[in-house]
């Protein structure tokens, strides 16, 4: 799949980002969604460093490919990189889905480079404002015209049970028939449990599950493309941020998980101080397919805990992640 896109021996990448005009043909405005490297093959340990900084300047992914042949003297070089794969059909995962959403990706890792450095707060911020961004694009608004028209299911129940009890809190997304999709007024539902949490210190702890059949696929999506205005939804967002709120009380608030957990099921649960999943759990971002990115707070909580370069690893592929391997990445705390 690298067929369409050269890959670039480190020396040959030295040379493209030691001049100017080599540099400013990597983006997606002009025709390049990403730059490939290829680490196994050497470069001295100096040039390697010296390259590090202008690769973490680029509006594009950066991806190596395969193992590193001399991991002393290529690690500076690695690790300035967005991801680094070595599984063939997972390179051509990250491949299709950036070639055909290019903005979504660049915004993304360019989103990862800057959160891995700066407070929640800003990180989430820097998300939302993105994200809004992302939706007046014309990558979301195809995806929009491609699927048919979405059928808002009636609602007779309320979206989220939250229950006293003792000392706890037990908080259940309560839309089964709709797999648990994180609505509105379910977000709302839940911003307001945990404001619940967050004034009475008489609750230890808050714990949150999805009744039926799985957890959460997700952000609704037939609430998708309703936002007309992106400034009018960041300024939403943020009204309500779930995220930071569980971010400041994540050790009075644990999730239990299971079967799939898509999207926002993950961002969320992601700033726990502790989240156990059923052995048949997985975990998805398949954010980047819709010309999006993950806009729950996912750029601030998974990339927390399991890393910058395996998060854009994992959103740019949209791939499925089983128990085990996010129990190993720390993305979940226990298997149940």
């Amino acid at each position: 799949m690298t067929n369409d896109i050269p890959m670039l021996s480190p020396s040959e990448l030295l040379a493209c980002l030691g001049d100017p005009w080599g540099r400013d043909s990597y983006s997606p405005l002009e025709g390049n969604p990403c730059l490939l490297v290829d680490l196994r093959q050497s470069l001295p340990a100096p040039w390697a460093d010296g390259l590090s900084g202008l690769l973490r300047e680029l509006p594009c992914p950066t991806i190596g490919v395969g193992p590193r042949v001399d991991a002393r003297r290529t690690s500076s070089l690695a690790e300035a990189l967005d991801a680094t794969v070595d599984d063939e059909q997972e390179l051509t995962a990250i491949l299709r889905n950036v070639t055909a959403h290019p903005l979504a990706a660049a915004t993304l890792v360019q989103l990862l480079r800057h959160n891995e450095s700066t407070s929640v707060e800003a990180g989430l911020h820097a998300e939302s404002l993105a994200y809004a961004t992302l939706q007046g694009s014309r990558d979301f608004r195809a995806f929009l015209s491609r699927r048919s028209a979405p059928i808002t299911p009636r609602e007779d129940d309320d979206p989220l049970i939250a229950t006293r009890i003792g000392n706890g809190l037990d908080i259940v997304l309560n839309r089964p028939d709709q797999r648990n999709a994180y609505s509105a007024a379910m977000r709302d539902a839940l911003f307001e449990a945990l404001r619940w949490l967050e004034a009475d210190d008489s609750l230890v702890l808050a714990e949150i599950r999805g009744k039926g059949d799985c957890f959460c696929v997700g952000g609704d999506l037939s609430e998708f493309g309703m936002a007309a205005d992106p400034a009018e939804a960041h300024l939403i967002r943020m009204s309500r941020p779930v995220g930071l709120l569980m971010h400041r009380l994540r050790h009075r608030v644990e999730f239990h998980v299971h079967r799939a957990c898509i999207g926002s099921g993950i961002e969320l649960p992601a700033f726990a101080g502790r989240v156990t999943a059923t052995a048949d759990t997985f975990f998805q971002l398949p954010e980047i397919t819709m010309g999006l990115i993950p806009g729950a707070g996912g750029t601030v909580s998974i990339l927390k805990r399991i890393g910058r370069q395996r998060m854009a690893r994992w959103a740019l592929s949209a791939r499925r992640l089983r128990a085990r391997t996010a129990l190993a990445w720390g993305l979940i705390d226990a298997i149940d």
